[in-house]
């Protein structure tokens, strides 16, 4: 039988207990989280109310129950507001938008345009290609138009969707009231049913995790603000019509995975010089350069400070996320540093050396 060395037998340990507790983080919730979403979105909203409900308290005295209630009613009241107006102005200027959408015979008459002055440069073009090119076109145009009206209809038919999001909402803020209300006696039993040795490793693990997925949905909040900011003065510089749909959708694209306001910023420049708007183009190009220095300098610095890390471990996890694990590393790379970290605080792992 093969003896191993105490030393060996405690850094064994130490990885198992690390795997398991990086399974347990990663994994599990992708696997329960359809099922509990709603108690999740009410424990955000827990974590949310926290320090208002404290000051309430404390400062007026009033039961807890009762903070709870006043500082849930008016985060429902201002988070409700904001969302419905932002829908109402979405679904109104792309209902304007689908609208002023050309017609077949104008969006052809605008390609045999577009092909004459191609033709006009170049003079040798074949006929054969034109043909092509016009066909390409108006299947791209036609694409968009259909996309455009399938989104305004996708945006109508989530009336459909309202009672399950109706549902949805009221358990999940009923939730987060009692979450808050009775957050010392669901702690005290949370940590009861853990080994006794253990517990103030859980509950230094989970204070320092829940402050970093907070953070970092935090910091990404603040990017797409800020970029959201950036594409609605730019435009309006622009001239884009629909200034506060097309910020927005460009912001969310943004933070998607896989896309960036390249995706529609580039396309939209290259059109608009294609026709000849060479200043238009060009302006597109330029809002596409300014949001992109502006992210890559602030994304290393707020993330870093919402997960309470150095803004070059920032940017060295982005990398390395990044070149592991492709577009999805930009967001796992700070997460998996932010973990280590919490590891490290709770003993369970090695910490580096002062």
């Amino acid at each position: 039988m093969i003896s191993v060395s105490p030393r060996y037998r405690k850094y064994l340990k130490t990885t198992t207990r690390v795997v398991l507790v990086l399974l347990l983080v990663l994994f599990v919730p992708l696997k329960v989280l359809p099922y509990m979403a709603p108690f999740v979105v009410a424990l955000f909203i827990a974590f949310i109310i926290e320090r208002p409900v404290r000051f309430l308290t404390d400062k007026f005295r009033l039961p807890r129950g009762a903070a709870v209630g006043i500082v849930l009613f008016f985060f429902t009241l201002v988070t409700g507001g904001i969302l419905i107006l932002i829908f109402s102005e979405l679904v109104n200027e792309i209902w304007r938008l689908t609208r002023e959408i050309p017609s077949a015979q104008v969006v052809k008459g605008y390609i045999d345009m577009l092909l004459g002055r191609v033709q006009n440069l170049y003079l040798s073009l074949p006929a054969e290609f034109e043909s092509t090119i016009r066909d390409s076109l108006g299947s791209v145009v036609g694409s968009i138009s259909a996309s455009l009206h399938s989104l305004l209809n996708y945006l109508l038919n989530m009336a459909k969707f309202l009672p399950q999001a109706f549902l949805f909402i009221v358990i999940s803020l009923v939730a987060s009231f009692f979450m808050s209300r009775d957050r010392e006696k669901i702690s005290r039993f949370v940590y009861k049913q853990m080994p006794e040795g253990w517990r103030n490793k859980i509950r230094t693990v989970k204070d320092d995790l829940f402050t970093a997925l907070v953070g970092f949905i935090k910091a990404q909040a603040i990017l797409i603000s800020v970029t959201f900011i950036e594409l609605l003065i730019g435009y309006s510089l622009i001239g884009v019509k629909y200034v506060f749909s097309s910020a927005l959708i460009t912001a969310v694209v943004d933070a998607l995975p896989l896309l960036g306001t390249g995706t529609i910023l580039i396309p939209a420049a290259a059109v608009n010089l294609i026709m000849g708007n060479v200043a238009r183009g060009f302006a597109f190009i330029a809002l596409y350069i300014v949001i992109l220095i502006v992210r890559q300098f602030l994304e290393p610095k707020v993330v870093g400070q919402s997960l309470g890390l150095h803004p070059l471990v920032t940017l060295i996890s982005i990398y390395v996320g990044l070149r592991l694990f492709g577009i999805i590393g930009l967001f796992l790379g700070p997460l998996v540093v932010a973990i280590i970290k919490a590891l490290q605080k709770a003993r369970i792992l090695p910490q580096w050396k002062a």
